[in-house]
């Protein structure tokens, strides 16, 4: 059987990310379904560079520029360079060798592809997909400023509308859920703070928090994108922010949206000590289930 990646001669490979997604191609090979990025052996007489930019020209019929070695690296006995390419317009089209060996136990497909596409495609070479989602979109999180009024208020939406879910609420005549609590973020309080998180430069979340001056402190909503659930980043954005606010902290969730009762519980357990839980009422609402209040101390 042929395996992939077989080649023995040095290898550069192109990274070539665009719209949140990097570009792949997934193989078909010997009844086996993987994925690699677009790159090949590299040629007597051309740097690794310029390899990895004719490999791109070759398999997606596309053209870019190196801007930056990303890594160097030893697969077995076979050295690879990987390098960050940009500057790539229009749709990738399988071309040269590939194209002319296309048949049913040997196929490849150009493609864009999602940090959670490249986990189903299984990416190849094994812990490729770490670094990949690490070089193109590394968690940032930071102070949210004035400039970010607009960022914070789109990012409300998609939050709000995850909330209707247990809240009950609809959106206005407009089509726009109301800005509840967020009202209480806009003026200049030193007591509470907004913080955005971004993968790149793709926002994926916010974190309101209160009790800065005075404490405890509250998390007092917390939001992040639903395509960047389940990989850690929720957890390292929440963390980072009770890093920059060491003390007593609060965090309030409802029992009936259990995947933030399950997150919040076991951040509680990993990142806080003397975690403790009581029922509060909501105020005003006596007729819905209290609210889960867990608190806890970051050292």
């Amino acid at each position: 059987m042929r395996q992939p990646l077989s080649d023995s001669r040095p290898r550069a490979v192109a990274v070539v990310e665009r719209d949140g997604k990097v570009l792949v191609i997934r193989r078909h090979l010997d009844g086996r379904d993987y994925a690699v990025l677009p790159g090949g052996g590299i040629e007597d007489g051309e740097t690794p560079a310029e390899a990895a930019v004719r490999e791109l020209r070759e398999e997606c019929t596309l053209d870019g520029e190196v801007v930056q070695l990303l890594m160097e690296a030893d697969h077995g006995d076979r050295q690879a360079f990987y390098y960050r390419v940009t500057g790539v317009e229009g749709e990738p089209v399988l071309g040269g060798e590939e194209a002319a060996v296309q048949d049913e136990t040997n196929q490849h497909h150009p493609m864009w592809a999602s940090p959670k596409d490249l986990e189903l495609m299984g990416l190849l070479p094994e812990g490729l997909v770490d670094l990949v989602v690490g070089w193109l979109w590394p968690l940032n999180v930071r102070r949210a400023e004035t400039d970010d009024d607009w960022l914070v208020e789109r990012l409300w939406q998609l939050y709000a509308h995850d909330l209707s879910e247990f809240r009950g609420t609809t959106p206005a005549p407009d089509g726009t859920f109301g800005r509840g609590h967020l009202g209480w973020y806009d003026r200049e309080d030193p007591d509470r703070a907004c913080y955005l998180a971004s993968l790149g430069d793709r926002p994926i979340g916010f974190a309101l928090v209160r009790g800065l001056t005075h404490g405890p402190r509250s998390m007092g909503e917390f939001f992040v994108a639903r395509s960047a659930r389940g990989a850690g980043q929720a957890r390292t954005f929440a963390e980072q922010v009770v890093r920059m606010h060491p003390g007593a902290w609060q965090i309030a969730f409802q029992e009936e949206n259990v995947r933030a009762a399950k997150f919040w519980r076991r951040f509680g357990a990993d990142v806080l000590t003397d975690v403790a839980e009581e029922l509060r009422e909501v105020p005003g609402k006596p007729h819905i289930p209290p609210d889960v209040w867990l608190s806890g101390t970051f050292r």
